[in-house]
């Protein structure tokens, strides 16, 4: 099928790359260890380097594919594709930097350097030896066989890594072709793969003509025609035995979503191990200046609105919920949610630990526990979720919460419109990638550390 060759080709160069930036680590640790550079410390004992290699074999391919590398038709100018790769790995050299300061490790820094330099270079070769290679491959012959008006938006559709992969032979209305004719068509033009659009169509005249193909042993492509104006991504199932047609929530892949979740337990782990210390000094304060509970537990709605206990550090009076209601009618975000500059249930402490946002931190075993990630949209309280009118808000729901989000590292306080929170969500989910959680994660320290707004 024309999108499976196309996926198992990327994947194989996926692969591929993965490969090359573990050789490109190998011939940086020995260009490093045997030229004789001028001035710098000896060189750790090449075992501390291992651990190395998985971490550049999943990351390069990943920011590659996340910079759009894998999806560039043969005739895209050279000085573009080398601009993708330039940038992806001066981003995959920040990534092994920074998971060197997350698990607390020092390697030597031209070590990361030659990384990135030799393994942009063995890829671009790679990139330059698969194009001659898939120029010599001759495209798939392509049958369309539709309605003439979803023909014709199929082909205007066509991506250009799709066009270089095949070679239109002609048209067929179903409602006018026979299957004698329709046969004969496809001997003619040795037709290897037909394309069909369902949209338009009766089953009755369509189905003799795809038993014909069947017959024939040529490739059917089947398209719906239902979702072009959808967010959802069309994936294929199977259910009760049959294939079915899944529609996801998020466009993300579901590897690059496994990845994501995988780095929330381990960036969560990591995290923890340092906020320890300051979560016991927390504790102690909140003890000593205020009487009640340290923490304060909540029920809030999650994934796709399935309730859970929030944690964090307690900023309030205790049993502050008794007063929520009169401070209701001073509500300065104009929706469901609820916020309140200077709200007077604060403590001072809880002042300070709101804008910081290290009442967050025990936030932090959310994640462990599957009910949060690191970056998403943040949890309201089921209550202030029900109140949710505009059921097209709700699809804020379809990820997971998270610790931060694009709310908060773009202008919180400027925010007075629930829908205004909701287009942030709703643009992280329909933009999601594994560069954009980085983004707002490294954008979010300045935003802690400065103290501008609340969570």
């Amino acid at each position: 099928m024309i999108t499976h060759s196309h996926s198992h080709s990327t994947r194989l160069r996926q692969i591929a790359d993965a490969g090359l930036f573990g050789v490109a680590l190998g011939l940086a640790y020995t260009a490093r260890a045997q030229v004789p550079w001028v001035d710098l410390p000896e060189l750790e004992d090449f075992r501390t380097y291992l651990w190395l290699f998985p971490l550049v074999a999943v990351l390069a391919p990943t920011i590659l594919a996340t910079q759009g590398f894998y999806d560039q038709p043969r005739i895209t100018p050279r000085l573009g594709v080398i601009l993708i790769v330039v940038r992806s790995c001066a981003f995959i050299m920040l990534g092994v930097i920074l998971v060197m300061f997350l698990a607390r490790v020092q390697f030597a820094r031209s070590v990361v350097i030659l990384v990135g330099v030799i393994g942009g270079m063995l890829v671009y070769a790679r990139h330059e030896l698969s194009g001659w290679g898939s120029a010599a491959i001759r495209p798939r012959r392509v049958l369309w066989l539709g309605h003439p008006a979803e023909n014709q938006r199929v082909q205007t559709a066509l991506s250009g890594l799709e066009r270089e992969a095949i070679e239109s032979v002609g048209e067929c209305d179903p409602q006018q072709v026979s299957v004698d004719d329709f046969v004969r068509r496809l001997h003619h033009d040795a037709v290897n793969v037909v394309v069909v659009s369902l949209a338009g169509v009766e089953r009755e005249k369509l189905a003799p003509l795809l038993a014909a193909a069947e017959r024939e042993g040529v490739e059917v492509l089947l398209r719906p025609g239902l979702f072009q104006t959808s967010p959802y991504r069309l994936a294929l199932d199977a259910f009760a035995g049959e294939p079915v047609l899944l529609l996801r929530a998020q466009a993300a892949p579901p590897v690059e979503l496994a990845l994501k979740q995988a780095l929330d337990y381990l960036l969560a782990g990591l995290l923890l191990v340092p906020a320890a210390p300051l979560l016991g000094i927390i504790a102690l304060a909140v003890k000593l200046t205020s009487p009640g509970p340290v923490l304060f537990r909540q029920t809030r709605a999650g994934l796709n609105g399935r309730p859970f206990q929030i944690l964090k550090i307690r900023t309030m009076r205790h049993e502050p919920e008794a007063s929520s209601a009169a401070l209701a009618a001073h509500n300065e975000l104009n929706g469901p949610a609820f916020k309140l500059t200077g709200d007077p249930r604060l403590t001072p402490l809880g002042r300070f630990l709101r804008r910081h946002s290290l009442d967050e931190l025990p936030q932090l075993w959310n994640v462990l526990r599957g009910e949060m990630s690191l970056v998403g949209p943040r949890p309201l309280p089921v209550e202030e979720t029900a109140r949710i009118a505009d059921t097209a808000q709700r699809r804020r729901l379809s990820v997971k919460p998270g610790l931060t989000g694009l709310w908060q590292v773009s202008g919180r306080n400027n925010l007075a419109d629930f829908a205004d929170w909701v287009r942030l969500d709703l643009a992280y989910i329909d933009q999601w990638s594994l560069w954009l959680d980085l983004k707002i994660l490294v954008a979010t320290v300045p935003v802690a550390l400065l103290g501008r707004g609340s969570g």
